[in-house]
């Protein structure tokens, strides 16, 4: 978690008794950029640190923050409806949110190999309040891929973790590279991530602000699945 802050400086000569109008516009500015810096180190939102998305909160600051790093926004990913990557990041939002990450709440270090008992749809076993939907996934009769609402976090294979800021703040990584077209080929779709307490039910009713325990913000992206 990054946040880079760029200041420009300039020089002029000052008039005698006045201050320059832009002096104090800039003055204004720079004291602007410290606050909302300062803010943004305590109380960062993904849509601030990674503008990839639509994120979607509530009036409130919630305990984790969700960053999709891939797809992009309006991308075009994978070929015939697989071989695309899905990447995202969980992250506390203070310190003092460390524990929804922690090793005690089931987040940790996983290799979810495909083929294996835990490769379903589905809670993720390394992040397992992760839900990740999309907008185009199919109903396989006689399977859990029940159309839009399936979590797919069961399927993401790589999941590690990490302490950044200067080890303060607990993070999660998870990764998907997709293996199926399970949500068609040649469509617009719109890929939702969130997080909630506990484990993640396997299907998800509604719209996703009113789902009950929800502990993050919400990323839409809209992308083409090639």
């Amino acid at each position: 978690m990054n946040l880079q802050r760029r200041e420009t400086a300039s020089s002029s000569s000052r008039k005698s008794g006045k201050r320059p109008i832009f002096w104090i516009t800039g003055a204004i500015v720079m004291v602007a950029l410290l606050i909302i810096a300062g803010y943004g180190v305590q109380n960062a939102q993904a849509h601030i640190l990674y503008p990839t998305g639509t994120t979607s909160t509530t009036g409130k600051q919630l305990p984790v923050v969700v960053t999709v790093f891939s797809p992009g926004k309006n991308d075009k990913a994978g070929s015939a409806g697989a071989g695309n990557v899905i990447d995202l990041a969980l992250d506390a939002a203070t310190p003092a949110d460390n524990a929804y990450l922690s090793a005690s709440m089931g987040y940790k270090p996983f290799f979810n190999a495909p083929g294996s008992a835990t490769f379903h749809p589905g809670f993720d076993p390394g992040a397992p309040g992760l839900v990740v939907l999309l907008s185009t996934t199919k109903t396989i009769p006689g399977t859990a891929f029940q159309g839009p609402g399936t979590n797919l976090a069961g399927l993401f294979q790589i999941n590690g973790i990490a302490s950044v800021n200067n080890g303060t703040i607990n993070e999660v990584w998870n990764t998907w590279q997709v293996g199926k077209p399970i949500a068609g080929s040649d469509v617009h779709s719109i890929l939702t991530v969130f997080v909630v307490s506990g484990k993640a039910p396997t299907v998800i009713h509604g719209n996703p602000e009113n789902v009950p325990g929800r502990i993050s913000n919400i990323v839409q992206v809209p992308f083409t699945i090639a």
